[in-house]
């Protein structure tokens, strides 16, 4: 083969790419929601998401959920707490370990914030039929799993 003949990969249609650059867009593009009307940065607003969810969360835990560096997650953690938005707690079954736990200014933040978020979801997959959505959504799945189940079989 010579080297005319190579397929050389084209970056723009290179799925990682594409994923990344569109991730990149769409969190831009949300920003705004939890920064004008929370003031919030996006670490903390990803970090108090998941307290909300899952309750009872250590730092290490939303590392994991999030996807995030354990310093971030420390610093969202710490400006979290200066706000009185959450608080650390014991954890009732290791004393080593702490716990977040959304105080009640941080729940009532959240439940403001949340209805917004839910119209800019909705405006940014309103280009989708319900049919498209459903499907869109159903890929991203498909390719989640993929992921974790090729991480847990790569690690046996």
């Amino acid at each position: 083969m010579s080297k005319n003949d190579e397929k050389l990969l084209n970056i723009n249609e290179f799925l990682p790419y594409q994923l990344v650059s569109l991730s990149t867009k769409v969190s831009s593009d949300f920003a705004h929601v939890y920064e004008q009307k929370g003031e919030l940065t996006q670490p903390q607003w990803r970090v108090l998401s998941h307290a909300i969810q899952k309750e009872g969360s250590t730092a290490k835990h939303i590392c994991e959920l999030a996807n995030m560096d354990k310093s971030t997650v420390s610093r969202a953690i710490k400006q979290l707490q200066d706000r009185k938005l959450i608080e650390m707690l014991v954890s009732s079954s290791d004393k080593r370990a702490k716990t977040i736990a959304v105080t009640e200014q941080g729940r009532v933040l959240y439940q403001t914030l949340t209805p917004f978020a839910l119209a800019w979801e909705a405006e940014l997959l309103s280009c989708f039929s319900d049919e498209q959505k459903e499907k869109f959504i159903e890929l991203l799945a498909v390719l989640q799993n993929r992921l974790v189940n090729s991480h847990t079989s790569n690690a046996d």
